[in-house]
């Protein structure tokens, strides 16, 4: 007899969708914690740790004021 449904929700070892992503970003631009994601998507809280280091990029914001440059650079998560 073959069993015709799932009882996970997610199989250990699978990469993450991109909805999972979009959902993370989300989820970090509201200020939720790593482990509030996990719980939130049914994942363990390092798969959601080591997807928002893979996915951090640094982005620089210049301002010219008074003739000199200033740059000031911070982190923004991007699932694609």
């Amino acid at each position: 007899m073959t069993q015709l449904h799932d009882t996970t929700e997610s199989i250990k070892g699978k990469h993450l969708t991109k909805a999972e992503r979009a959902q993370i970003k989300i989820l970090k631009q509201e200020n939720y914690s790593n482990r509030d994601i996990a719980a939130r998507l049914g994942r363990a809280p390092q798969t959601i740790n080591n997807e928002i280091k893979r996915g951090t990029v640094r982005q620089i914001r210049r301002q010219k004021q008074n003739g000199k440059t200033y740059d000031y650079e911070y982190h923004v998560y991007d699932p694609d």
